[in-house]
């Protein structure tokens, strides 16, 4: 029995996660746990949110999707829990206070360095979620 658990904390949403194993789809989870009955062997996890986003009639894409990949061990006897989490933590945290600023921007007139550092910080946390795509989540696999 393989358990996937995502551990998020009270203030992060629901998403759902596309679960691959060895490259083919074996579930969604929707809420924060998903339990597979897999045959014992070498596994490639892939956890992976968001997908392929259509650029017009010609069938090109661009991948939206963030994800990470971890191989796992099923044993013949037992069961293997894997969990996840964002490596993004203190990240979230910044762009929030940053959105939360944006919002009080609104209401109240902000100096002009506000908004050259809010939007350094945007480039910068966007570059670097393109870097880290393919390497967002970070795994913690336990054999019970």
């Amino acid at each position: 029995m393989l358990t996937i658990r995502h551990i998020r904390h009270w203030y992060e949403p629901r998403l759902p996660h596309a679960v691959f194993l060895d490259g083919l789809f074996a579930g969604m989870l929707k809420d924060d746990q998903l339990l597979l009955e897999a045959p014992s062997g070498s596994y490639t996890l892939r956890v992976q949110f968001g997908g392929r986003l259509p650029l017009g009639k010609s069938g090109k894409s661009i991948d939206i999707s963030v994800s990470s990949t971890q191989q796992i061990e099923v044993p013949r006897k037992g069961n293997v829990e894997c969990s996840f989490h964002d490596r993004e933590r203190l990240w979230n945290i910044l762009f929030d206070i940053d959105l939360l600023v944006w919002v009080v921007s609104w209401f109240v007139t902000m100096p002009p360095l506000y908004k050259i550092l809010s939007d350094a910080f945007f480039a910068v946390w966007l570059v670097r979620l393109i870097l880290i795509r393919k390497k967002y989540y970070k795994f913690i696999v336990d054999s019970l």
